[in-house]
């Protein structure tokens, strides 16, 4: 996909007024199709780079899951609007956060307490989003496991009490934590649980741990810093310096004529003016295009973009650009599939000042469970309501009123609905967007034979 665009960027240089005066310099426009190309295929290291420097800013791990590099921080509520750290944080779990640097740390143990029937995935995303692995019940078991995370090509002994090794091709490592929650009655002990994932270096292997200790927040994880003009390349070159991928060699070389991922850091000064001209106008293609692919990307079911692609993108970078800007830390269909939209049935903007209607089937696609949330469809965020409803969950029964064939009808609207039987989703008062969250989803709807409901205007 990366070619095609850079491709059809140079076509269209083509056909510019021939004017000297309106058309850009060789150089500018060369500067101008590899900033494109620099900023679309960095899109996934830049916001891995921009989630862990604001979430390891930090001296002790948190309460808000905020931890310095190399530690463990953890939520002790569930995220609702204040949380902006990235869109679409889900409504349904309690999280850990760490960030690894193996350069530094060498070998670092995960472990995975007993669970019980609880809901549970350790996710282990590398420098550009791509998943690792996944650590859950169907490969981990609910009895307890310890795993040893290891850099590529590391050739050491493996101690006595790991069960599991996973290497990470790059040494930068993001790891995102999920512990299922019950409802408001079972948050102290979900809490419990979720505090019994730990990590720490192996040198620490079969040492007395100490209760864990997570300092009191003054508030949740703030909004990723955003760099400004050229700093953003700087960021990007960051990346791919401290985590080369020699599969990608041939893409990341075109990129050292604009002084991006080569020996030496990124240094604006060393750029012509006709160069920074051209990064500079590139900077604002990438993220109109990235925004625009975004709306409706990769498959389709009943208006449902389906994100299929999750966690492991391969070679198309466009689409992981995409999802990374709107859902940062996706895990892999497998897991957890994410269908979502800005419509409804009929193609228009969803919007507060309507009511619609959706119907979950009685068969709903996710052996685990499965949840809907609301956010703002320009920022992607939780907007607050009158009752504190964030998302519709089957993870909380007690919150629901099914239909007598078992289905579940939601009234998605800004005002309370007369219907006492339709479960209320509020609505913000303009645009707004849909997340629906499959945990564990069936094979029917991974391979797209599961219609999905539509959402119906009234």
């Amino acid at each position: 996909m990366n070619k095609s665009i850079l491709a059809l960027s140079i076509l269209s240089t083509v056909a510019l007024p021939l004017s000297a005066q309106m058309t850009p310099s060789a150089e500018e426009e060369l500067a101008y199709n590899l900033g494109l190309q620099a900023f679309i295929y960095g899109t996934g290291p830049l916001t891995v780079a921009a989630v862990r420097q604001t979430s390891t800013s930090v001296d002790t791990p948190m309460d808000n899951a905020m931890a310095p590099l190399n530690q463990m921080g953890k939520t002790r509520q569930l995220s609702g609007p204040q949380d902006r750290i990235v869109p679409t944080v889900n409504n349904d779990t309690l999280y850990s956060q760490a960030h690894y640097d193996l350069d530094l740390s060498g070998p670092m143990v995960i472990e995975i307490p007993e669970t019980n029937d609880r809901y549970y995935i350790v996710q282990l995303l590398d420098a550009y989003s791509d998943s690792i692995t996944d650590l859950h019940a169907g490969n981990m078991g609910r009895s307890g496991s310890k795993v040893l995370l290891v850099n590529k090509d590391w050739n050491g002994e493996v101690p006595e009490g790991i069960d599991h090794v996973v290497e990470s091709r790059t040494p930068m490592v993001w790891l995102i934590h999920r512990t299922g929650v019950f409802g408001p009655k079972d948050i102290e002990e979900a809490i419990t649980v979720n505090e019994a994932f730990v990590t720490y270096p192996v040198s620490e292997l079969g040492k007395k741990r100490e209760s864990l200790k997570l300092a009191k927040s003054t508030g949740r994880i703030p909004a990723m810093a955003r760099p400004s003009g050229l700093d953003w390349y700087a960021v990007i070159d960051r990346g791919l310096r401290k985590n080369p991928l020699p599969e990608a060699q041939a893409m990341v070389e075109q990129f050292e004529y604009i002084g991006i991922g080569g020996d030496t850091p990124f240094e604006p000064d060393t750029l012509s003016e006709a160069q920074k001209r051209g990064m500079l106008r590139a900077l604002d293609s990438a993220q109109q295009i990235i925004q625009y692919a975004g709306r409706d990307i990769g498959t389709t079911n009943n208006g449902w973009s389906m994100m299929f692609k999750g966690g492991k993108y391969g070679n198309d970078y466009l689409s992981r650009a995409s999802i990374n800007l709107r859902a940062a830390g996706l895990n892999v269909p497998e897991r957890a599939l994410y269908p979502n939209r800005y419509t409804d049935s009929e193609g228009i903007q969803l919007n507060g000042a309507n009511e619609y209607r959706m119907v979950m089937p009685a068969d709903a696609p996710a052996k685990a469970f499965w949840s809907l949330t609301m956010y703002d469809a320009k920022h992607l965020f939780m907007v607050e309501n009158e009752i504190d409803r964030y998302s519709v969950s089957t993870n909380r029964k007690d919150e629901l009123i099914y239909a007598e064939d078992g289905t579940l009808p939601i009234c998605i609207q800004h005002e309370k609905p007369g219907d006492e039987s339709c479960n209320w989703l509020p609505a913000p008062k303009d645009d707004f967007y849909l997340h629906l969250r499959l945990y564990e989803p069936t094979q029917a709807v991974l391979s797209n034979q599961y219609p999905l409901p539509q959402v119906i205007k009234q």
